[in-house]
């Protein structure tokens, strides 16, 4: 009796270590592709692409012009004005999209990344 639920527990164990470790390893949206980025019609990959560029930090520390090169210069637009680039994404995600996600970043006096975020207006 004592050995079956020894080893009952050390399954168990096992399967939540294994479950841990597929959830934190799993990759975070999808790989950036400059095409795929650059075609805003792809809204969702747009989408997906941006969480891997938040959850991997991809931007940290790069050179406003190393940004723009990645992502292209965006257009003008009237949101987020205390954001020094701002990257429309598609309708937010959710059962109800009413507004929109954008990838917003922020340079430092240096015009080096101090921050971004994906925020919806």
């Amino acid at each position: 009796m004592k050995r079956r639920r020894c080893k009952i527990l050390i399954i168990a164990a096992t399967v939540l270590v294994a479950g841990v470790l597929v959830w934190a390893l799993w990759p975070v949206g999808r790989a950036f592709d400059q095409a795929v980025w650059a075609d805003e019609k792809q809204a969702g990959a747009r989408l997906e692409t941006a969480d891997r560029i938040v959850a991997r930090r991809m931007l940290d520390g790069k050179a406003r012009a190393d940004v723009v090169a990645m992502l292209g210069e965006p257009p003008k637009t009237g949101n987020s004005s205390d954001w020094n680039l701002v990257y429309r994404l598609g309708m937010e995600r959710g059962f109800v999209s009413i507004d929109s996600e954008w990838l917003v970043v922020r340079f430092d006096a240096n015009d080096r990344v101090s921050e971004y975020r994906i925020v919806r207006d």
